[in-house]
């Protein structure tokens, strides 16, 4: 029987989520790819929850890398640039926003909070504002993420992201300000993405 490591475990669950999402990750799917029997994966990760858990925070380590700066002038931009480097981290994955969906923070992952608390604070927000700030901003990118990745995948699912209603059927049954709208919502995440969190750093500056 191979002999792991708990970094194994979680490469290959990784590796498994790229492939299926989350619906591939199984005990037994994962065991015969690390080529041991499903027990043995009890003695690095104690449940699912724990190896879902171990996955998100590899993810973020991985991809959401951004740095806190020192000048506290360039907040917004900095606000701004974060979010999308975390939103980045969760479309690098299939169902990366629901793997991370009420995931329990790290102790790594607080640590790492705790400076940009800090900065937004230097930058003249109260404690509680730059914490408020900082689970606004994700919550919005997480479920912003989430919608998109489960469209995405609506979208494989059918022939048509509107339940196959072809074009004759759209322009019957939509009017214009009702197409763009669709429009928008399937070609626009990214647009509608930045577009939201510059309305939380405009509300951040009254």
């Amino acid at each position: 029987m191979a002999k792991i490591k708990r970094e194994d475990v979680i490469e290959e669950a990784l590796a498994l989520l790229k492939e299926g999402g989350l619906e591939a990750i199984t005990t037994r799917r994962l065991a015969q790819r690390l080529g041991v029997e499903s027990a043995s994966l009890y003695w690095h990760v104690k449940d699912k929850a724990t190896l879902l858990g171990e996955m998100a925070s590899a993810i973020i380590d991985r991809y959401h890398t951004i740095e806190t700066p020192h000048d506290t002038e360039q907040w917004e931009k900095w606000f701004m640039d974060h979010a999308c480097s975390l939103r980045n981290a969760l479309l690098a994955y299939p169902d990366g926003a629901m793997l991370h969906a009420g995931s329990i923070p790290t102790y790594n992952e607080l640590a790492k909070l705790a400076p940009k608390v800090e900065y937004l604070v230097r930058a003249g927000f109260s404690e509680r504002e730059a914490k408020m700030a900082m689970l606004t901003m994700g919550q919005f990118t997480l479920g912003s993420v989430m919608e998109e990745q489960t469209r995405n995948k609506r979208r494989i699912l059918t022939s048509s992201p509107l339940e196959k209603v072809n074009e004759s059927q759209r322009d019957a049954d939509m009017d214009k300000l009702t197409s763009d709208v669709m429009n928008t919502i399937e070609n626009e995440a990214e647009s509608a993405f930045e577009f939201g969190i510059q309305l939380i750093v405009k509300g951040l500056k009254k």
